[in-house]
C-alpha cells in the first residue's frame, strides 16, 4: 500500500462507534494514523471499537471521549480535551446523522426539529468547537451527508429537508474556512450495503402506511448498495485531494447534472427510479 496523506497525523471520528464512523476510524487506523480520537455517545460501543484497533495495531494512540454531539458543551469539552492530548487535529470526520421515511405532509413539528438536530447541530457544533485546534494550513473536515443531501424523493420524511440543510452549512463553511487554510468536505453516499438493509425501515413503513418499497435502502432507491469500506477509501482520499464534495455511486452525479440542466427532467428521472 502506498503511503496515505493520513499516514501519522491526528484524526478525530465523530459518530465512531457505529456505522459509517466506525469504519471511517479503522481505516483511518489502517492508513496508520498516528493519534485517533473516537467520539460516541455509547461508552461501551467506544470501548469495542478501541480493542478492535488496537489489537489490529497496539501503537495506535487512541483517544475515546463520550459526547453528544447534539449538545455544543460536550462537544467543546472533547476537543479541548483532545487538543490537550493529541495537540491539533489534521482531519476531523462527522459521521453522526440519523434518517427517516414519511410523507411530507405528515411531518410533525417535533419529528423536523429532531432531524436537523441529529443532521445538521451535530455537524454545526463540530464545526464551531474543533475549527481552532485544525492544523493550519492543510486541515481538512468531512461531514458525512447523503444523496438526500442533493436530492428530495418521495417519503423519506424530513430526512431530506435535514440533510439539504447540512449541505449548505458545508459549503458555507468551505467558503468561510478556506480563508484559514481550512478545507471542508462534504460526503454524499447512496444507500449502503448492510446486513438489515432490507428490513431496516418496516416497522416505520407500516406504522405510516408507506408504499413497500420504501422499506428499502434510499427509500426504494433503483442503486445498488455501497460497499461501506469503498467509500470510505474513496472519501478520505478525496479529502486529502481538498474536493469539495464526493458523490456516489457516481450515476448520482449524472442525475444531478441533468437536474441542474432540467428541474422537469430531474424530478421526472428521480419518480422513474425511486419508489
Amino acid at each position: 500500500m502506498s503511503v496515505s496523506p493520513w499516514s501519522r497525523k491526528t484524526a478525530v471520528v465523530c459518530g465512531a462507534s457505529a456505522g459509517l464512523g466506525r469504519d471511517f476510524a479503522r481505516e483511518l487506523a489502517r492508513q496508520k494514523v498516528s493519534r485517533l480520537a473516537l467520539i460516541s455517545r455509547s461508552v461501551e460501543n467506544l470501548d469495542t471499537v478501541r480493542g478492535e484497533l488496537l489489537a489490529a495495531d497496539d501503537e495506535l494512540q487512541i483517544l475515546c471521549l463520550p459526547a453528544d454531539l447534539r449538545v455544543q458543551s460536550e462537544v467543546q469539552q472533547a476537543a479541548q480535551h483532545i487538543h490537550r492530548d493529541f495537540g491539533s487535529v489534521d482531519v476531523l470526520v462527522q459521521a453522526v446523522g440519523q434518517s427517516d421515511r414519511g410523507r411530507v405532509t405528515d411531518v410533525t413539528d417535533s419529528r423536523l426539529h429532531d432531524l436537523i438536530e441529529a443532521n445538521v447541530l451535530t455537524s454545526l457544533h463540530a464545526l464551531q468547537s474543533f475549527e481552532a485546534v485544525m492544523s493550519r494550513p492543510g486541515g481538512s473536515i468531512v461531514l458525512v451527508g447523503s444523496l438526500a443531501s442533493k436530492f428530495a424523493p418521495r417519503y423519506l420524511g424530513g430526512y431530506a429537508i435535514a440533510k439539504h440543510g447540512l449541505a449548505a452549512l458545508a459549503q458555507q463553511a468551505r467558503l468561510e474556512l478556506a480563508e484559514q487554510g481550512l478545507h471542508v468536505m462534504l460526503a454524499c453516499p447512496g444507500p449502503i450495503a448492510r446486513a438489515d438493509a432490507p428490513s431496516r425501515y418496516d416497522q416505520i413503513a407500516v406504522q405510516r402506511d408507506l408504499p413497500a418499497a420504501v422499506r428499502l435502502p434510499g427509500g426504494g432507491a433503483k442503486i445498488k448498495g455501497l460497499d461501506a469500506s469503498q467509500f470510505v477509501r474513496d472519501a478520505l482520499r478525496a479529502a486529502a485531494s481538498n474536493k469539495p464534495q464526493l458523490i456516489r455511486p457516481l450515476k448520482a452525479q449524472w442525475l444531478l447534472w441533468l437536474s441542474a440542466i432540467s428541474c422537469r427532467l430531474g424530478d421526472h428521472l428521480l419518480r422513474k427510479n425511486s419508489a
